[in-house]
């Protein structure tokens, strides 16, 4: 068992930390500090998430790690949404079993030890309709439903007429009638998509 792991945890705060973390905490040159990640990823005591990007291994965790927090480490200026989201909130029945993001950089994806994280692009990427919640040990940003419904709508590029929707992603009609109609405006507003305003008109419509 190597001593990195060790070292990281009584050094830094999180199970998550990046390569400059771990360079401030160990001695030697950088070919020694790449030696001992390498040792420490072989044992398990640490995993990489990404290039530069790391946690603790299972065996030194603090709490199990959060797909949630884990998203926003792997890729800032992100919050999850979409299908996750929606299955986060119980508004959808099915599995998801890839960690779905809105980011502000490039589109990207990444396959990790722990899961798949999959993150999308919206050109007018914003907070208004995201939640900061807190879970056990980990602190995420999550999309409320009404954001996720309009990411998804974006994203998907959907058409459909929001009951339409509705009964493709089989929504419950009781969590369908919690959807906020201002915060529907105030985000398609924000997003200046074309779909998406056709989709809040319709959804008004239909109030």
């Amino acid at each position: 068992m190597s001593t990195i792991a060790i070292q990281a945890r009584e050094a830094i705060p999180s199970d998550y930390f990046s390569e400059f973390e771990l360079a401030r905490i160990l001695e030697g040159t950088p070919n020694r500090r790449y030696g001992l990640v390498k040792r420490a990823l072989a044992n398990g005591d640490l995993i990489q998430l990404r290039r530069g990007i790391y946690s603790l291994g299972k065996h030194f965790q603090r709490a199990p790690l959060h797909h949630f927090e884990l998203a926003q480490r792997i890729y800032v200026s992100s919050y999850v949404s979409l299908e996750s989201a929606l299955a986060f909130h119980s508004w959808i029945p099915e599995g998801v079993y890839t960690t779905t993001s809105i980011c502000m950089k490039r589109s990207a994806s990444f396959d990790t030890p722990v899961g798949s994280f999959s993150y999308t692009r919206i050109p007018e990427f914003n907070f208004i309709g995201v939640e900061r919640l807190t879970h056990a040990r980990s602190i995420f940003l999550v999309s409320s439903p009404t954001k996720a419904i309009t990411d998804y709508v974006v994203v998907h590029k959907v058409d459909l007429l929001p009951n339409q929707l509705r009964e493709s992603l089989r929504i419950e009609e009781e969590n369908w009638k919690k959807l906020s109609y201002k915060l529907l405006e105030e985000i398609s507003e924000s997003y200046r998509n074309l779909r998406l305003r056709a989709f809040v008109r319709a959804f008004r419509k239909g109030l």
